[in-house]
């Protein structure tokens, strides 16, 4: 969720919902490579953390010392957890040994989880794929991850060679619950409430890590845990407006604020939560095309 999950992100999503609909929320991913993360760049990302939930910093690298001084600064700056993004499947990321290319060393995963189990008085959870281009090791890698001291798995259904638009095979997630005695939660395809549900029933997992499905739709939390209905499109119009406000709140420049409601639109026009054409991508001026497309929707 690299470019999504930013403080405003989180902030405004949990706001947003009934307290407790949330239990865990994690940064972007902090790439780090040849020094550890330096404390003021931890404190920047994690920003002020929303009520009622926790909310944890994901660090990826593959560096055992960097990593684990990197782990030891983002405790210091107030994470809650430490996760580990052994999952992404970018291919820069890949080509650099980080993300989903550490499933092929699950020693070094292992040791990278030891290590920061022994430096840091947070939990810390893995988060993974269900291998590169096989799920064989499943269970192998699982165990080797509890048994490194990890508090949590989160795994998605997905291989790294698989595509986004490769369903997600949640008999992997079945696997890894079967696999260890720590919590694991599932990740992939759950993209409402049905299918928050439907993973928790079919592969008995603790939790259900929501991506992509967040951006489709900021209530998705708030519809399984209180069955609340589908809201309107102009309540998705405000909220994308106080979104726009938090960021440049944040800082963030003019050009950047309209990146990110771009891509938000992209999500949540297709998912059916705005009307949407491609016009609403080219312009400057988001919210008067979208206000122009709300009112041809209601004509």
């Amino acid at each position: 969720m690299e470019g999504i999950t930013d403080r405003s992100f989180r902030h405004l999503i949990v706001e947003c919902i009934a307290p407790g609909s949330v239990a865990m929320t994690t940064t972007e991913f902090v790439r780090v490579s040849q020094t550890p993360t330096p404390l003021a760049e931890l404190v920047k990302v994690l920003g002020d953390k929303p009520a009622n939930t926790k909310t944890g910093i994901q660090l990826m690298g593959n560096d055992v010392d960097i990593l684990v001084e990197s782990a030891r600064r983002a405790a210091e700056a107030g994470a809650d957890f430490i996760d580990y993004n052994f999952g992404c499947p970018a291919p820069r990321v890949f080509k650099h040994g980080a993300g989903s290319a550490l499933l092929a060393r699950p020693n070094l995963i292992a040791d990278i989880i030891a290590a920061s189990k022994a430096a840091v008085d947070v939990p810390v959870s893995a988060k993974i794929r269900s291998g590169i281009e096989h799920d064989s090791n499943i269970e192998d890698m699982c165990k080797q991850i509890e048994d490194a001291g990890a508090d949590l798995i989160i795994i998605h259904g997905r291989l790294k060679t698989d595509r986004y638009t490769d369903p997600a095979d949640w008999s992997r997630i079945t696997r890894a619950v079967n696999a260890v005695n720590i919590p694991v939660h599932g990740n992939g395809d759950a993209v409402d409430s049905a299918t928050i549900q439907k993973m928790i029933d079919e592969t008995g997992c603790a939790g259900v890590m929501i991506g992509r499905g967040a951006l489709n739709n900021p209530w998705i939390f708030d519809e399984w845990a209180n069955n609340t209905p589908r809201r309107s499109p102009s309540d998705f119009f405000k909220w994308l407006q106080l979104y726009a406000q938090r960021m440049a709140d944040g800082d963030a420049t003019p050009t950047q604020v309209l990146g990110k409601l771009k891509q938000a639109a992209k999500a949540m026009g297709p998912a059916g939560n705005i009307p949407f054409e491609h016009s609403l991508l080219r312009g400057n001026d988001f919210f008067g095309e979208l206000k122009h497309l709300l009112s041809k929707d209601l004509a």
